[in-house]
């Protein structure tokens, strides 16, 4: 029988892996690696992919005690691997909970935005986004509006919101980054 290195190595030829990234993923335990394995051929992760979640992965457990194995057992990163999605939609919603472990804060405020922009209840034709990550110093408000009518309502149900101060809750949160 292989051993785990003997199919990451199999693995690193047939993706054209280079020697630095499959060194990374070999300097790990055997169990780590078989870890990543699993979710690397489920995944069919080529070299960009694959040195994005060892980065993730070394970055999360520099912070947080544990072993790959248990990082990838976790239920938010290994359920996605077992469910009925496309490859590529596996692969996002691995990224986004490794995101979400990697980023605690970042991830509990675009939780809160999001919250605190439908509570908002602006309707459909008033759009409030922010940067990615939040990076960046504005929010935009986008309104859409069919007519002069529209465009009045849509004014001034903003306007409301910016009275009774639910707005500036937007802005106290973007502060927070």
């Amino acid at each position: 029988m292989s051993s785990v290195s003997d199919y990451i190595t199999t693995y690193a030829q047939a993706k054209r892996l280079s020697p630095q990234t499959l060194a990374r993923w070999q300097a790990w335990s055997e169990e780590d690696q078989a870890a990543l394995l699993a979710v690397v051929q489920e995944l069919q992760l080529g070299e960009n992919h694959l040195r994005d979640f060892l980065d993730w992965i070394e970055e999360i457990l520099a912070r947080e005690d544990g072993t790959v194995r248990e990082l990838l057992s976790r239920v938010e990163t290994h359920q996605p691997l077992h469910a009925k999605l496309s490859r590529n939609d596996k692969l996002k919603a691995i990224k986004d909970a490794l995101r979400k472990i990697r980023y605690p804060h970042l991830s509990r405020l675009e939780e809160e935005v999001h919250l605190a922009v439908k509570a908002l209840d602006l309707g459909n034709r008033i759009q409030v986004s922010f940067p990615p990550s939040f990076e960046g110093e504005e929010i935009t408000v986008e309104l859409k509006a069919r007519n002069l009518q529209e465009l009045t309502d849509n004014l001034h149900r903003l306007q409301q919101r910016v009275e009774d101060g639910s707005l500036q809750r937007l802005f106290e949160l973007f502060d927070e980054v």
